[in-house]
């Protein structure tokens, strides 16, 4: 391992270069110590290195305030720019470092005055120069220490990886060394140099979709579908590994299931705010498998429909491995296309009761789990959850009844579809997770008292705005005058409107926010653009993107995250 030479350097958090990715890769968390709400968690993706006697590398992570260490012992002097003691974050093959946040603390008490310094950086090994420094505490420059090794989550012990920093990064380097131009002298009992990571949760970007083959099973064979139908096959992956399968009716998620049962350490934990999955180890999921997936075919509607079934990896990488057109017959008997069946029509052409107590004057309620009004306003990908109670009269639930769920999305011309099916349960009460990327829509919840009915008997409504999700990314995060910054990024959810989305680009140096240019994203939500600074520094600004509310785009006004830049 190289160290940079500048001063001296003691404690290092680095990266290694590897190959750029595609811009498309999925994404999943890792937690390590700690998770960021202070549970426990494993260390899985680090491994200590020393290249001296009298380092230590320490992992005491699972008990009260521990933490991994690297350390030099105070007994003894340390050479300069050869003594180092790591801890080394290496993420799997077919992954990179897409994010970092880091809960440390260090300190330094072996220093000469014009000799010697500590720091902590994070920079790129085999660079001579500390262009990706952005964490650092020199001994040398007057500082000792940082953050609080008594309080672990404290926002004293946080680092933020700024991606500019992680491009292309596969490695994280927590180091405690002796640099500069002689010896760290011995300072007698307890460590010369020490810095301790607490928690980590790191982003790791899956580059790869899974493979498949020999797909089998009644799903696949085609034809009249009634009753429990399944589907076989064989998958592989790389990186995240195999995650999930997903069953969707006419463009919605109607069923998701864990491959191979979820078993072990490859099922999410949560805590995230992005939407996408978290784990406890770095290659949370089988790279191989083979599977033979159960799926309830009533949970479509009787007619025909589009199948498709995904298979995703931990990171959200899919695969489609069937799609095709199918026709689902659930105790149906042969009906006149178009016909209109309900209360008044022949028990014969009604079919079986939907649900025990089954009634014609049943009620239906619906609402939101987190508000008593019909409309919920949500950001994207945020997992809302609706629940209700479907009765007969006087009461009593109407128990393993199917509801139909519709969506007609918020933008001109949109149709009302299919979206899901749920089931009630004992008391007649249900609840449902509507799918991550809904968009802004108006739903309606259906309740037909016989299996072969076409008119509803109870129906509820409610509606979902949903603010635009956007991603912003701004490279370099430090410039001059005359000297211009970048910005990238995406703009989620569909439709995305022909010829692409406005979005408004807002600066702020710390007072109002301030317009300053608009832009288009591509056919696929993508969009870049540049800015080129006018006029000298120092002075910091933010910044974001806004997408304004157009009626051919299916979301309320939603804001990116906010970017520091400074200009010097």
């Amino acid at each position: 391992m190289r160290y940079v030479s500048m001063i001296a350097v003691s404690l290092l958090l680095g990266v290694w270069l590897a190959p750029a990715p595609p811009a498309d890769a999925g994404e999943y968390h890792v937690y390590s110590c700690l998770t960021p709400t202070g549970a426990p968690a494993p260390t899985s993706g680090w491994s200590p290195s020393t290249n001296g006697p009298w380092m230590e590398v320490t992992n005491n992570c699972g008990e009260s305030s521990g933490s991994l260490t690297a350390a030099l012992d105070g007994n003894v002097s340390h050479p300069a720019n050869v003594s180092a003691a790591t801890w080394i974050f290496s993420a799997p093959a077919g992954t990179r470092i897409a994010a970092a946040k880091l809960w440390r603390s260090t300190y330094a008490r072996s220093w000469e005055a014009g000799n010697n310094s500590t720091e902590t950086q994070l920079q790129a090994p085999g660079d001579s120069t500390t262009a990706d420094v952005f964490s650092q505490c020199v001994r040398f420059e007057g500082c000792e220490s940082v953050g609080s090794s008594s309080v672990p989550m404290s926002e004293a012990n946080l680092v933020v990886a700024p991606s500019a920093n992680l491009t292309e990064a596969t490695h994280l380097y927590v180091n405690a060394s002796c640099g500069g131009g002689g010896s760290c002298p011995a300072v007698g009992a307890g460590d010369a140099v020490s810095i301790s990571l607490y928690a980590a949760d790191i982003t790791l970007a899956d580059d790869t979709p899974p493979t498949f083959s020999s797909v089998g099973g009644s799903l696949a064979a085609g034809g009249t579908m009634s009753g429990v139908g399944d589907i076989s096959f064989s998958a592989s992956d790389t990186g995240s590994g195999l995650y999930e399968a997903v069953f969707s009716i006419d463009g919605h998620a109607v069923s998701h299931q864990l491959l191979n049962g979820g078993s072990g350490p490859c099922r999410s934990v949560g805590g995230t705010t992005d939407g996408s999955n978290a784990f406890f180890e770095v290659q949370p999921c089988p790279l191989a498998l083979s599977d033979d997936l159960a799926f309830d075919t009533s949970l479509a509607p009787n007619g025909s429909h589009l199948l498709a079934v995904q298979l995703l990896d931990a990171a959200g990488n899919a695969t489609t491995i069937l799609n095709r057109q199918v026709t689902f017959a659930n105790n149906a008997t042969s009906l006149p296309a178009g016909a209109r069946i309900g209360p008044g029509s022949s028990l014969a052409l009604r079919g079986p009761a939907n649900g025990t107590n089954a009634s014609d004057q049943a009620t239906l309620t619906a609402r939101w789990a987190s508000t008593t009004r019909t409309l919920r306003t949500s950001r994207y990908r945020a997992a809302d959850t609706i629940t209700g109670r479907l009765t007969a009269p006087g009461g009593a639930g109407i128990s393993g009844a199917s509801l139909g769920v519709y969506e007609t999305p918020a933008y001109d011309g949109a149709r009302t579809v299919f979206l899901s099916a749920v089931r009630t349960g004992g008391t007649g009460s249900w609840t449902m997770t509507l799918p991550r990327g809904i968009s802004s829509s108006a739903l309606r919840l259906e309740y037909r008292s016989h299996q072969n009915d076409t008119i509803p008997v109870a129906t509820a409504a409610l509606t979902l705005s949903v603010h635009a999700g956007i991603g912003l990314k701004i490279a370099p995060r430090s410039a001059s005058v005359g000297r211009r910054i970048f910005f990238s990024g995406v703009l989620h959810g569909a439709p995305i409107p022909l010829g692409g989305k406005q979005l408004v680009l807002e600066a702020s140096s710390g007072g109002e926010w301030i317009q300053f240019d608009t832009i288009r994203t591509n056919a696929k939500g993508r969009y870049r653009s540049s800015y080129r600074f006018k006029f000298p520094g120092p002075i910091s600004y933010k910044f974001r993107v806004l997408s304004r509310y157009e009626a051919d785009f299916p979301f309320v006004d939603g804001a990116s995250n906010v970017v520091d830049v400074h200009e010097h």
